[in-house]
């Protein structure tokens, strides 16, 4: 069963990276995140750090509660979505994400700004979806 401690902390570690890329969704324009490199470093690492907290619960409920052996956040996030934890868009959603995570941690001179500011201006309701489906499964647990 689910550590309800590592949940809960996971959980709070998404809200606050959540809470601080809306911050930049509402202040940041497409030209600072274009020209400015510090606003890039900022909402990339924002970004990676939303996407692993969720990555890492997902691993661990996917590990604890079904079994899950391997170490790829997409299939354990893959696993959330077939077992009912979260639904099939917030899965396909979160599973682009790592990608998309991966992109930023990794290959540096590919990133595609255009795409980080969109996906800051579009893509951020997933963190919140994913949030509150963990937790209310958490609650039908107790």
């Amino acid at each position: 069963m689910a550590d309800d401690r590592v949940v809960a902390t996971q959980l709070e570690r998404i809200e606050q990276y959540h809470g601080e890329l809306r911050e930049k969704q509402q202040s940041l324009s497409r030209t600072d995140l274009l020209t400015e490199t510090t606003e890039q470093r900022a909402v990339e690492r924002m970004f990676e750090n939303a996407i692993q907290a969720c990555a890492d619960l997902a691993k661990h409920i996917a590990s604890t509660d079904f079994g899950f052996d391997g170490d790829t956040s997409k299939e354990a996030i893959r696993i959330l979505g077939r077992e009912g934890i979260i639904d099939e868009e917030t899965a396909d959603t979160l599973v682009a994400a790592v990608g998309f995570r991966n992109v930023l941690a990794h290959e540096y001179d590919d990133v595609d700004y255009d795409e980080v500011y969109e996906n800051l201006k579009t893509g951020l309701d997933v963190y919140d979806a994913f949030s509150r489906q963990v937790a209310r499964w958490v609650r039908e647990q107790e």
